[in-house]
This record gives C-alpha cells, structure tokens and sequence, in this order.
C-alpha cells in the first residue's frame, strides 16, 4: 500500500479541518446581539449587495462576528497578547491594578472642527449663552495606571485650546475640579462611574449656580458590572466593578420621568430589571434613549436641556436636585429640531454634555438644529 507523504497528510487534515470549522460557522445557530460585546451583531449581507462590490466586505464582517466560539477565541487573543507582551488588546489598555483602559491616542480634527462650529451656530441661532462640558476619557483619570509605553492625547491641553473656541457658549471644565484619578472611572467600562459624576455635578454647581453642593448617600446595588472594555478587550479574567445608587441626604426628590415612544411613567431614575443584565450601567436612565423627559418636585424654578452622549445618564440623580424639569436628547437617536425644547430660554440652562473622545469624533453633531 502505498503511503502518503507526511507534508501531504498535514496539509489533507488542515483542510478537513478549516472545512469542517467553515460548516459548523455557516450551520450553526446565529445570534443578533453580542451580549459580552454590548452591541448588535452584523447581519448576513443582502445578496443585491453584489453588483455594487460591497457583499465581499459585508461577509467578512458577518463571518468574523458569528464565528463558531468566538467569546473563546477572543478570550484567548488576549491572553496571547498579555503573555507576549503587548501593552493592549483591540484598542484597549492592560493597565495596572486590574484596569482596562480605552486609547484615545488621535482623534478627527477635521470633525472636531465642524462639531465646535455646529454647536456654536446653535448656540447664537437660539440667542443664548450654553454650556460645554466635556468629560475626559479614563486614560486620563487613570494615567498613573497606564502600562509603559503607552501614547496618548494631551487631554488637559485639547481642553484648554477647546475653552476659547466657544464664543456663544461657555466651557465647564471638568478638569479645573477635579484632579486626575482613577477611582472616577470604572475598571471594566469606559464611563466614569458614580465618584467621577459627582465631580461633574461639582463642576456644574460651581460654575452656574455658584453654591454648596448637595451631600449624597451611595449604595451598592451590584457587585457584577462588566463593562464595554472588559467585552472589548477579550480580557475576560478580571474582577466585576460595582454600582451605586445614588441619594440627596439634604432633601427628597421625586421624579417623574418618560422615555420617547413609552407612554409610561416611572417614579425613578433608575432601571432594576438592567442590574440582570449584562450591561448594567443602563441602570442609569434605562440606558439610550432618544429623548428622556425628567420632572421634579426640587423647586428651583431652572430647567436644563441637555444634548448628550451616554456620560449624562449617570449625572442624573445628582442633577434633579437641582432643576425642576430636564429633556435630554441624544442625537444618534433623536431627528427632531432640539431648538424646539428650549421654550423658556430665561430660566433654561442648554447644556453640549460629552465624552471629549466623542465630542472629537462623533458626526451625529451635525444633526443639532
């Protein structure tokens, strides 16, 4: 019987192999969303997609995100790249003391540019002084954590070229209060966390209303929060952050508040049923939503309106101590004209409130009109 060369059976076996695999992926059964990754799972391409030379890409993006074991394959990229060596993993940081850091080490100037001149034109358009405030990335919360090696964007220095490029607005920085730390951003996620928006609520306070900030109580909720950066970073050995829920010691406030497209009305600011979920810092708001309508019984007499990234949702139940009424819009969602929630300008505070990575990078701005 006449035998087969061993370079001959390896090559065979790794054919049988990527075939089989190839099978598996294609038959196996298909999930729409990536619960660890937070997100949505790229569909199957559209076989119309063919004449215009999109399908090739479409499928390459459909095959990698429903790759049979993916979560394991991912797992075990970080650890090879943890053990080799390398400083991070799919944009994210190893940082020090259980840390995951998202890099912000560039950002679109040429965007950047166009989102500081639509918020502007906004502002002068509505015959109003707004308020910008944006929040710093954890890589500047948490540099002392940052592995060696690491190169990052200046963020002080961004935000302070950025604070006189608003003539019709004023810039609340964050960073004039609030000294970097990392006990202001969660470990596995890249929001700051309940210690982190009490900072901004300070900032807020000082700059507006020029008065003591109320006192708070925090309670632990949860101690099994496992951020975006723990899902993107395939770092799936780590320690859980936790969540607070968040209390005026100096009065009670109550709230009402609707979401677009619900005609329900809830009593609170935060969302149980998500601490089942995995992502739970939509305990805060219920999560994205395209427009949020918040009422109060703090009789302050000032409303707020709020054009917003996912950052404000946190800030929240430090806020409502301080307005009787606030409407947040995020713009990924929300098309309608925010100039027609501002109806009482004189005792309404508009706030551009983002993450500065966001702000930077973002093209929804463009829709603020």
């Amino acid at each position: 019987m006449k035998r087969i060369p061993i370079r001959k059976c390896n090559i065979l076996a790794c054919a049988v192999f990527f075939a089989t695999l190839s099978i598996a992926n294609a038959l196996g059964k298909k999930a729409e969303v990536s619960y660890n990754e937070n997100r949505t799972l790229t569909p199957f391409p559209s076989w119309s997609s063919i004449p215009s030379g999109t399908f090739d890409d479409q499928f390459e993006l459909w095959f990698a995100d429903h790759f049979i074991g993916r979560d394991t394959w991912i797992n075990l990229q970080a650890r090879l790249a943890k053990a080799s060596g390398s400083i991070s993993n799919n944009s994210v940081y190893f940082g020090n003391k259980g840390y995951l850091i998202p890099m912000f080490q560039s950002y679109n100037a040429k965007n950047l540019d166009a989102n500081i001149e639509v918020v502007n034109q906004f502002f002068k358009d509505q015959g109003i002084m707004g308020n910008v405030m944006l929040i710093p990335t954890s890589s500047w919360g948490a540099q002392n954590e940052l592995p060696f090696g690491a190169s990052e964007v200046d963020q002080n220095a961004l935000l302070d070229s950025l604070s006189a490029k608003f003539p019709y607005g004023r810039m609340l920085n964050y960073t004039d209060i609030a000294a970097p730390s990392s006990k202001l951003y969660y470990k596995t996620d890249h929001h700051w966390n309940h210690e982190g928006a009490y900072q901004g609520y300070v900032t807020i306070v000082d700059s507006l209303f020029h008065t003591v900030p109320h006192s708070f109580q925090y309670d632990k909720v949860s101690d099994s929060f496992y951020g975006t950066m723990y899902s993107k970073s395939g770092t799936f050995w780590v320690e859980p952050d936790s969540i607070y829920s968040i209390t005026c010691q100096d009065q009670q406030v109550d709230v009402q508040v609707q979401y677009e497209d619900d005609p329900t009305v809830y009593p609170s600011v935060y969302s149980d049923a998500h601490l089942q979920e995995k992502d739970q810092y939509t305990y805060y708001l219920d999560g994205n939503h395209g427009y949020v309508h918040i009422t109060t019984n703090a009789n302050t007499g000032r409303k707020a309106v709020f054009v917003n990234d996912s950052f404000a949702h946190i800030l929240m139940p430090f806020l409502i101590t301080e307005y009787d009424d606030i409407q947040l819009v995020d713009l990924r969602y929300y098309r309608q004209p925010v100039s027609g929630l501002i109806q009482d300008k004189e005792h309404t505070d508009v706030f551009v409130l983002y993450s500065l990575d966001n702000f930077c990078n973002d093209p929804n701005l463009a829709l603020l009109r």
